[in-house]
C-alpha cells in the first residue's frame, strides 16, 4: 500500500507534466495558426485596427486574440506588431506601422502617408509574441510564462 502511494503520486506528475505539454504545443499550433488569420484578415480589410484591450472580431487584432487560444497575446506594442511594407528588388522597405499607442493610430514613415502605403499591392506582416501559462503548479514555478513569437506576411488586396 505504501509502494502504490508514493509510485501514484510520480505517476500523477508525470501524466499531468504530459498533458501540459500538450497543452502547450497546441498552444503553439494555435498561435501560428491565429497570426496567419489575423494577416489574411488584414490583407482583406488592411485598415481595420483597434487598441481597445478586448478587440472586436472585425479588427485585425480581434482575429488574432480570438483565435489564439490558449495562448494569449495582449493588444499593445511590445507583443503586437502590424507593419506595412514596399515589395521590391531585394528587402521590403518599411512604409509605416500601427501603433496601439493612446487611441491607436498609423505611423508612416518619411514619405509616406497612410494614403500611399496601406493600398493594394503592400505587404502587411503581423509579428506577435503569444504568452503561455502552464496549467500544473509544479512547472509553472519552473517555468513560468513561455513566450511563443509568430510572424506572417501577406500582399494587401
Amino acid at each position: 500500500m505504501v509502494e502504490f502511494a508514493l509510485v501514484s503520486m510520480l505517476m500523477l506528475v508525470f501524466v499531468l507534466g504530459v498533458m501540459d505539454f500538450g497543452f502547450l504545443f497546441a498552444g503553439r499550433v494555435s498561435a501560428y495558426e491565429a497570426t496567419r488569420v489575423a494577416v489574411r484578415y488584414a490583407a482583406v480589410h488592411p485598415t481595420a485596427w483597434s487598441a481597445s484591450t478586448m478587440p472586436g472580431g472585425n479588427t485585425i487584432e480581434g482575429n488574432l486574440i480570438l483565435t489564439s487560444v490558449p495562448a494569449k497575446v495582449p493588444n499593445d506594442d511590445a507583443h503586437l506588431k502590424i507593419t506595412y511594407l514596399v515589395p521590391g528588388v531585394g528587402a521590403a522597405v518599411l512604409c509605416g506601422t500601427w501603433s496601439a499607442v493612446g487611441a491607436g493610430s498609423f505611423v508612416p514613415q518619411a514619405g509616406y502617408t497612410q494614403a500611399t502605403c496601406v493600398v493594394s499591392g503592400r505587404v502587411v506582416r503581423i509579428q506577435a509574441t503569444y504568452l503561455y501559462s502552464f496549467i500544473t503548479p509544479f512547472l509553472k514555478s519552473a517555468f513560468g510564462n513561455l513566450t511563443i513569437n509568430t510572424d506572417a506576411s501577406a500582399l494587401v488586396e
